[in-house]
């Protein structure tokens, strides 16, 4: 990870108080330093924000009513540098924030960073508890001040190389069960729009996990590719079993059911992570999924489309010498239809 700019500035509003004027700023007037801190704590935000990161979705297309977009593509067009942009999406986001009565404000930590070649742009809702910190000079404890964790609900990110590419969703946002009316008003201030194509989702967790288990090490290309039908026939089952919503804990035990938490680290924080977009439940596209269980293809205008099983109980084989797919036993219906309309004497 590559951080080009980042920034903080503090939101402050007491809960249960709203209206014009119930939210101050404390602006940041410059930049954040590139330092081991501020990699660290965009580390530990991200790493916090993939696992809780559970829904994809675009920007709303009104400019009147969506501000946000508009602003990010002053930033990139020039108009605006970083520090002009980020005060004037904490304005947005401040606007929203007086309309939620439950919101208590927060630390907006903005960031630009680059990951895998590809461009991105963060925005997060930091919050603050109390802790402890140890003097090292007297060797006493000492109050202090630390991001809390466990209390971030607002966040987004935008995947900016998938946006300049017209290619959806590019944006990935937390929308946490319980919480969203603490939140909702973040959501609203960066026109975060859910991106609910089942076929999409469905496609792209069939991608990683293929991806998943054709690079586990110490197995021979073999046994990868046994483990791939088993893993197919499971993601299937999984998908049958919960066809208003699949979410990602259950495909996790579906992919690998001895240690789950690895296949979501791979997709929520792993090296390879933002190659995969999809949320972290979704009702998945029985027309995508059924390919789990099924070989289909075309060879001109021949199209080929059978069980796996029918392979396995060698209805279905490949001739390598005659480089010729065979279909045994074929029913007498199917080889009349076959010979009638063969080339005499071919």
């Amino acid at each position: 990870m590559e951080i080009k700019a980042a920034v903080i500035h503090h939101l402050k509003k007491q809960q249960h108080v709203s209206g014009e004027g119930s939210v101050s700023v404390h602006w940041r007037d410059g930049l954040l330093p590139a330092d081991d801190t501020l990699t660290g704590v965009c580390a530990q935000t991200l790493h916090l924000f993939s696992r809780k990161g559970n829904s994809t979705g675009t920007f709303g297309e009104n400019e009147d009513l969506h501000r946000f977009p508009v602003r990010v593509k002053e930033h990139r067009s020039g108009d605006l540098d970083f520090l002009e942009f980020s005060k004037k999406a904490v304005t947005i986001i401040m606007g929203e924030m007086e309309g939620a009565p439950l919101s208590t404000g927060g630390h907006a930590f903005i960031v630009s960073y680059e990951v895998g070649g590809e461009k991105f742009l963060l925005v997060a809702m930091l919050k603050l508890r109390e802790g402890a910190g140890i003097d090292d000079d007297n060797l006493d404890l000492t109050p202090t001040l630390v991001i809390d964790t466990d209390k971030l609900h607002e966040a987004a990110k935008v995947n900016l190389s998938r946006w300049d590419a017209g290619t959806v969703p590019y944006l990935t946002f937390i929308k946490g069960r319980g919480a969203d009316e603490v939140s909702a008003y973040f959501r609203k201030a960066l026109a975060c729009d859910d991106y609910t194509s089942g076929r999409h989702h469905t496609k792209q967790v069939i991608e990683a996990a293929q991806t998943y288990v054709l690079q586990i090490e110490g197995l021979s290309d073999e046994d990868r590719q046994e483990r791939w039908k088993e893993v197919r026939g499971k993601l299937h089952e999984c998908f049958a079993k919960s066809k208003e919503e699949v979410v990602l804990a259950a495909i996790a035990v579906a992919v690998d059911d001895i240690e789950p938490e690895k296949f979501i680290d791979f997709v929520t924080t792993g090296e390879d992570a933002h190659k995969f977009q999809f949320s972290h439940g979704f009702k998945p596209d029985q027309s995508v999924y059924k390919s789990l269980r099924r070989v289909q293809g075309k060879m001109g205008t021949i199209s080929v489309s059978f069980d796996i099983e029918d392979v396995a109980e060698k209805r279905v084989t490949f001739d390598e010498n005659q480089n010729a797919l065979l279909i045994h036993n074929p029913s007498e219906t199917l080889k009349a239809e076959v010979k009638a309309n063969a080339t005499p004497g071919a």
